[in-house]
Formats: C-alpha cells, sequence, structure tokens
C-alpha cells in the first residue's frame, strides 16, 4: 500500500481536535442514529486546521495542492484587515474568567449532509453547542449540545426521500449535557461515564492557558512554532503519518490560528501576534464581507489547502474572531466525484460555525 492508497482513506470531518471539537464528535457518536457529516475542521481545530475523521468525510486522492493563487492585491488586502484586528485584539480585553463566574461560548454549526443512493439528496443542518469555561487550568467545563436545531433541504425531492434513507432528519432529539474534563467526557442520560479518556496533553490540539501563556509573542518565533511543532502529540499511525506528509506547514499553521482564536482561551497579546504571524502566511486572500450563521458583519481570510479552503471570519468593529467555513474547491470536487464519497461542488459551504462569547454567573449542573 502506497501513501496515496492511505491518503484516499483518510477522512476530515470536525474541526481539529481541541477537547471541545472532540466532546462534540464523541457526543454525535452517542446520538442515535448519528449524522454523517463531511468536509473538513475542527475546528475544529489546531492539529493542523482540520483532524481526523471521526464520522466521516470527503477522501483525499492523489492530487495534494493549492487551487490557484490568489487575486493580484489580495495578499496586501487581507495583511490590512489581520493588522487591523491585531491592533484591536491588542487594545482589548484579556480573556481572564473573574472568580464565580463563567464564560459562556455559543456555537452554532451547519453542515452539508449527503444521503440516498449516489448521495443524491442534500440537506443542511444545524446544530448548536453551549459551553461554559470558568478559570481551572485544567480546563474542565459543561457543555450543552443541540443535535439538530433545524434541517433544511435542498429539494422537496430530498424532503420526500429523508424517510426512507435517513428519518433521523425528521426527529427532534433533546439537548444533552455533559462535564467534559481531562480524564474523559461524562455523558447525561443512559450512557455510563467516563466513556472517553482522550490524552489531553498540553498542545496545539488541547491548548490550555498554560500551554498557550508558553507560546512566544514575537510574530515571526510564533509563525515558527505554528509551523514546525508536530500535527500529532503521539506517535502517528500510517493514515496520519500520510495526512501529515500532504499537509503543507503553512496549512498547519493557519488551521491552528484559526482555532486559537476560537478557543476563548488566548490572552489578548497572543491573539494580535496570532494575526500578525497570519499576515506572513504566503496565499491569505481577503474574501470580502460576509455574514455569520447568527447575522453578524465580518470579514473573511482564507487560505486554500487540501481539496479546500479554510476561512476565518473577524468582526470588523472589534477583531474577535467570529466564525469560520471550509469550502470545497476544484481540487476537493474532483476527489469526491473520483472517490465517489459525495457530490461537492465548488464553492459548497461544506461546514460554517458562528461564535459568540459573554460572562455569566450561572452554569447548568449535570446530573
Amino acid at each position: 500500500m502506497t501513501e496515496i492508497d492511505l491518503l484516499k482513506r483518510v477522512r476530515d470531518d470536525v474541526p481539529a481536535p481541541d477537547p471541545l471539537a472532540l466532546a462534540r464528535a464523541r457526543q454525535r457518536l452517542f446520538t442515535s442514529p448519528p449524522v454523517r457529516h463531511r468536509v473538513t475542521r475542527g475546528r475544529v481545530l489546531v492539529a493542523g486546521g482540520l483532524a481526523l475523521t471521526l464520522a466521516g468525510g470527503f477522501l483525499i486522492a492523489d492530487v495534494a495542492g493549492n487551487e490557484s493563487s490568489p487575486l493580484p492585491g489580495t495578499v496586501a488586502d487581507a495583511s490590512t484587515v489581520l493588522a487591523d484586528a491585531a491592533a484591536l485584539a491588542a487594545a482589548g480585553p484579556d480573556t481572564t474568567v473573574p472568580a464565580g463566574q463563567y464564560r459562556e461560548v455559543t456555537t452554532l454549526v451547519d453542515r452539508i449532509y449527503e444521503f440516498g443512493p449516489g448521495h443524491k439528496y442534500r440537506v443542511t443542518t444545524r446544530a448548536k453547542y453551549v459551553d461554559w469555561t470558568t478559570g481551572d487550568p485544567t480546563r474542565k467545563y459543561v457543555s450543552t449540545f443541540y443535535p439538530l436545531l433545524s434541517v433544511r433541504f435542498a429539494t422537496p425531492e430530498a424532503k420526500a426521500a429523508a424517510p426512507r434513507y435517513a428519518p433521523f432528519l425528521l426527529t427532534h432529539p433533546k439537548p444533552s449535557t455533559y462535564r467534559v474534563a481531562c480524564n474523559g467526557v461524562g455523558l447525561i442520560g443512559d450512557t455510563s461515564a467516563p466513556v472517553f479518556n482522550p490524552t489531553c496533553k498540553p498542545g496545539w490540539s488541547y491548548p490550555t492557558a498554560a500551554f498557550l501563556a508558553r507560546q512566544p509573542r514575537d510574530p515571526d518565533a510564533l509563525l515558527a512554532v505554528l509551523r514546525n511543532d508536530p500535527l500529532f502529540d503521539h506517535k502517528p499511525n500510517a493514515l496520519e503519518r500520510a495526512r501529515e506528509k500532504a499537509m503543507s506547514k503553512d496549512e498547519i499553521a493557519f488551521g491552528r490560528i484559526t482555532r486559537v482564536l476560537e478557543s476563548g482561551f488566548a490572552p489578548a497579546n497572543l491573539r494580535a501576534a496570532l494575526y500578525q504571524a497570519a499576515r506572513k502566511i504566503p496565499g491569505i486572500q481577503l474574501l470580502g464581507d460576509v455574514t455569520t450563521l447568527d447575522g453578524r458583519p465580518g470579514r473573511a481570510i482564507g487560505y486554500t489547502g487540501v481539496g479546500q479552503r479554510q476561512d476565518l471570519i473577524i468582526s470588523p468593529t472589534t477583531g474577535e474572531s467570529i466564525g469560520s467555513r471550509l469550502v470545497t474547491n476544484k481540487e476537493g470536487a474532483a476527489l469526491a466525484k473520483a472517490n465517489q464519497t459525495g457530490n461537492e461542488q465548488p464553492g459548497d459551504i461544506e461546514h460554517e460555525t458562528a461564535v459568540t462569547a459573554r460572562l455569566t454567573h450561572t452554569a447548568p449542573r449535570p446530573n
């Protein structure tokens, strides 16, 4: 078996595996029946921007590389937006959570899901995650998962086919509240805990306040770390080694920047440094003004990697990261067709998030 054969079996589904992304993916595995997602980012996340899948996705085939170079002027425009965001971040408040309070982070997630013979039917599902974190350096937190807030069928034919091929799309599952900690995920309901025991080794895959405090604030030094730290914090298996070889260092760095900015753990000076580091990545593109899933205005900065473009959405008024997108490019559509894993078209937004945060004095208590 060659490395290309291994790459064809790699599936990207969720944002890179910070503890929250892992918990979310695992929670989906225990939500009956699980929705098969494609893309990807999670996210989320870190570990090069897109993690190995836990629940399906399009396969990487023989071609690996960027779809195209940015249009003239787009790098300079992207650099300007990132410089403005860095200045706003440096002048903004830090992320410290006062004693007795919680940081409440709400994330909306839209995903394209295809079902039926030959993936002929398409639907967009929306889920929501609400997480309550404290100043606890161990990063234990409580999360509530809403699996199917809405379902939007692409065609009347898709809706008519759902009872036969994807009946779970017509259900109304209740939200689940659970604890997330480094020694496992405690699910609420009839599933005994702990269920999983992730390594939780502090790093880009599991960013903690202590880990991020050790990172350089000089943009050049920070970008070198983002590019060169190993993609995995364990000895990779054959599939992971193949995936790491296929990804460029810049793709890994941009993914890590996106995920850390969304994590809520980066202090103001590190957020500013992350934006400055992103300015130095060749191939970044300003994609113009966008609107997040919850209707807020933003500006999208994109980087095209293997089969897809990853977008970071920035608030033009606060400089905060308010969402992200994973967009299929021509290469990704061709790979999906070649591997018969879906009917993605160039420009499809396979995975999109909107993130909001606030301080609160209350949080739910899992039973």
